[in-house]
């Protein structure tokens, strides 16, 4: 597995986000994560000032972001950067029930760090759809959805009725709001 590292600033960040980060990286098969270096967990503090590169014909504040690929380059290899206090705003709906529940910690969290590496796994395997934003989202689709089929399929029926109303609920409110992924 790849090593997860922290930088954060002026920030201590709930105890459950490096473990669900370790599960859902742990699940992935090693050649999806072939040539990335590491994930690093920070806040948006950390991040700064600064625009993206046009996404949709806008530039976003790179500290609005919820994560970040940073492909290999000459100066070094390829890492994502996860900004965890920006996914915890995305998804407060659910603050009541993600420290408690690690299949919404799961979705809250997945859903960014599988939408990044859907990135990387377009540049090493290649697309799966038009376009770098449209193949990392439908990555990040097979990829949860996977993960989600090995761990949840084995639960109540109305434990799965639960987390799909809490991640619908959470996904209406993330889309309501600006957001970003890149």
């Amino acid at each position: 597995m790849i090593p997860v590292y922290e930088n954060y600033r002026d920030y201590q960040p709930p105890p459950y986000v490096r473990e669900a980060i370790n599960r859902l990286l742990a699940d992935l098969p090693s050649h999806y994560l072939s040539g990335l270096q590491s994930v690093v967990l920070t806040n948006s503090a950390t991040i700064g000032p600064g625009k993206t590169r046009r996404y949709g014909g806008r530039k976003f504040p790179q500290n609005k972001s919820l994560g970040r690929y940073f492909p290999k380059s000459r100066h070094g290899a390829a890492w994502i950067e996860i900004v965890v206090d920006n996914i915890l705003a995305a998804h407060a709906i659910a603050d009541f029930a993600l420290p408690s529940f690690p299949p919404l910690q799961d979705g809250a969290f997945g859903e960014v760090l599988y939408h990044e590496i859907g990135h990387h796994l377009d540049r090493i395997i290649g697309p799966l759809s038009h376009g770098s934003e449209a193949t990392a989202e439908a990555w990040m689709r097979r990829l949860a959805c996977a993960y989600g089929i090995k761990h949840f399929s084995n639960l109540p029926e109305s434990e799965k009725v639960a987390i799909k109303a809490a991640l619908e609920e959470m996904r209406q409110k993330a889309a309501t709001e600006t957001r970003h992924t890149a």
